[in-house]
């Protein structure tokens, strides 16, 4: 366990002290910190293996950014989240993703919800009651309603278009509630 300053550490990365201390800020490599007679030190191995673990890694400047060959599916990704047990704490990286995703997917349910093409699960069961109950109301209401002229008809296809009429204004009611 070799103990380095950070300035020593920044040298063997190949960065400046600012982008040490900003990991160890973020809480990227806080973990390798060792504090000696009041100085902070970083753990180089415990340091390098969570820079590694931690940090997005950006192309070399020389080469342009590209997308991988083969960038994993959502369906891939979320599989693999949904894989991992509970106490295991992804990667930085990993992190980063499912956190864009679901932060993609609020937004995305908001502006439904905001068109309202989408409510909560109580609203909907509410609304459904309401309307089960309107559907319920209408249609039975229709044999009160025309029972002394469905007992004077005596065709058939009289009272086959009286209760159709019925049936369709009573549907035409809910279709304005």
């Amino acid at each position: 366990m070799p103990l380095v300053t950070k300035s020593a550490y920044a040298r063997s990365r190949g960065c400046s002290p600012a982008a040490v201390t900003t990991a160890i800020k973020s809480g990227r490599i806080k973990a390798a910190v060792v504090t000696k007679d009041g100085k902070e030190l970083l753990d180089f191995d415990k340091a390098n293996d969570l820079w590694a673990r931690n940090t997005q890694q950006q192309p070399p400047p020389t080469q342009a950014a590209t997308t991988p060959a083969n960038p994993p599916s959502n369906k891939d990704l979320r599989t693999f989240i949904e894989g991992l047990p509970e106490d295991e704490i992804p990667d930085l990286n990993l992190s980063r993703a499912r956190r864009e995703h679901y932060s993609a997917e609020r937004e995305r349910i908001g502006a439904l919800r905001d068109r309202d093409e989408v409510g909560s699960l109580s609203e909907v069961r509410t609304r459904a009651a309401k309307l089960a109950r309107q559907v319920r109301d209408l249609l039975l209401i229709i044999p009160s309603r025309n029972a002394a002229r469905l007992a004077a008809m005596s065709d058939p296809e009289d009272v086959r278009a009286l209760l159709e009429e019925e049936i369709e204004g009573a549907l035409k009611g809910l279709k304005d509630a």
